[in-house]
């Protein structure tokens, strides 16, 4: 196997996407994967190349599998690359456009989409990924994974992680303001601004800590931290005809929450953040704020900026606040194994046994990324290096209970603009309703110029 290394920078309803995938079925098939060496269908030697995202932990697991698989089938050889996680959406656009694209690759769980609409991705065969039928494969996953792997009934993404953000607590930072952070952390967005400007440290008007903090440094992180918020109010991003509705009474509403913070109680300064795209958490981890939306913090992270926070554990997370008190949820979104369909069936063939392979030992998967949980259901939930992490049933409930990020084959430009957005109405004070009638003025004419081709 050979590894280039590109940067070191950091629907329909259940029942009827089970109907469409397969009969029903029972468990993974006879001889499972984690009970058999994985051996490649190809007789001679084959060349694979495969792409997936920097994270220095959930790359380098991926990496060692793939190393595993080719140490047992050394007829195959790997090109293994790696890019980015905010790059590796264009990249592959680039890809397909000037026939570069990889034969296998981790997709984005948004950019399904518009590599469907495109006829860019190969069907999946569940039986030779170790499931027994379709239903099978949709029973060992939420419904919403599945329902974003699935078109017109077959399976084109295998669910590789998924995870929703939890609200993470410096519960030292509770303590000094008289609060409990097992009682008192917040379960509505007005208890979360309350609870911000209790926590908010000010010398005069500059800022020693924020009570909480939105991101601001990149669209992903935007949309991500959003979506829920426009989905709690009421708001669907698209109507059936679809138009962007973010400018409707639900939008409006989502927005003026999420401005809230800075505009109503004082606690966040959206200009002065550290984030940085490999830590976007870096104001939380180095205690500038109190309170901060994200994906599952592994330890070693938080060791790297903050020993003291991770060795005397005055962390934790919670679930996303609610419209509804105590009825909080936020994003999921993960990521989906995929197969080109331009890659030749031999290949096809090969990437089959190489992501049954992968994905055979839940439990390695889990040993070398947690806290990042995945997307199945089976093989890794009741280990004993599961439960015993800190607040792990925190961090599955809040994959289970997200939402998805809006499923559209124009994700990034409404991200963009989403972003841009943000930036007006934060760092500029516009007014919101007209920042967002402009917002779905521009999606909308993305979404025609995608439909004319």
């Amino acid at each position: 196997m050979t590894h280039t290394k590109m940067t070191t920078a950091a629907g329909a309803s259940r029942r009827e996407v089970v109907r469409g995938i397969g009969a029903a079925g029972l468990g993974l098939a006879a001889g499972a994967a984690t009970a058999r060496r994985a051996r490649a269908q190809a007789r001679g030697p084959v060349s694979l190349s495969f792409w997936t995202f920097e994270n220095p932990q959930q790359r380098p697991w991926i990496h060692k599998r793939i190393r595993l698989f080719t140490e047992r089938n050394p007829n195959v050889r790997v090109d293994f690359q790696y890019f980015p996680f905010g790059d590796l959406g264009q990249k592959l656009s680039v890809g397909f456009a000037t026939g570069t694209a990889p034969d296998g690759f981790v997709s984005q769980d948004w950019f399904m989409p518009t590599w469907l609409s495109r006829n860019l991705l190969a069907p999946l065969d569940v039986r030779k990924l170790g499931y027994a039928s379709g239903e099978a494969f949709a029973a060992d996953f939420p419904p919403a994974f599945v329902e974003g792997a699935t078109h017109n009934g077959q399976v084109y993404g295998y669910p590789l992680w998924f995870y929703g953000f939890c609200n993470y607590l410096n519960t030292r930072h509770f303590a000094e303001v008289g609060l409990d952070a097992e009682r008192d952390w917040p379960k509505s967005w007005e208890e979360l601004g309350e609870v911000a400007r209790r926590l908010t440290v000010k010398e005069g008007d500059r800022f020693v800590r924020q009570g909480f903090k939105f991101a601001m440094h990149a669209a992903q992180w935007t949309m991500i931290q959003f979506n829920p918020i426009f989905h709690q109010c009421g708001g669907r991003w698209f109507d059936a005809q679809g138009r962007c509705t973010i400018n409707s009474e639900a939008g409006v509403r989502a927005m003026t929450i999420r401005a809230s913070i800075a505009r109503q109680y004082g606690a966040e300064d959206p200009a002065d953040t550290i984030a940085t795209n490999p830590l976007p958490q870096m104001d939380w981890l180095r205690e500038r704020c109190s309170m901060f939306f994200c994906h599952p913090i592994p330890p070693a992270a938080i060791t790297s900026q903050n020993p003291r926070m991770e060795q005397e554990r005055y962390y934790r997370p919670v679930q996303y606040p609610g419209v509804e008190r105590g009825k909080g949820y936020s994003t999921t979104y993960g990521f989906n194994l995929v197969v080109n369909a331009r890659a030749p069936r031999e290949k096809q063939e090969v990437l089959h046994e190489l992501y049954r392979f992968m994905m055979s030992d839940p439990a390695d998967a889990w040993a070398d990324a947690a806290p990042f949980p995945l997307a199945r259901k089976s093989g890794w939930v009741d280990n004993p290096s599961v439960q015993r992490f800190p607040h792990v049933a925190e961090i599955i409930r809040a994959r289970d209970e997200g939402v998805p990020l809006p499923r559209t084959t124009v994700y990034n430009e409404l991200a963009d603009q989403v972003h841009r957005g943000v930036q007006r109405i934060l760092l500029n004070r516009a007014d919101i309703k007209a920042t967002l009638d402009g917002i779905a003025a521009a999606v909308d004419r993305a979404t025609e110029a995608a439909r004319r081709g």
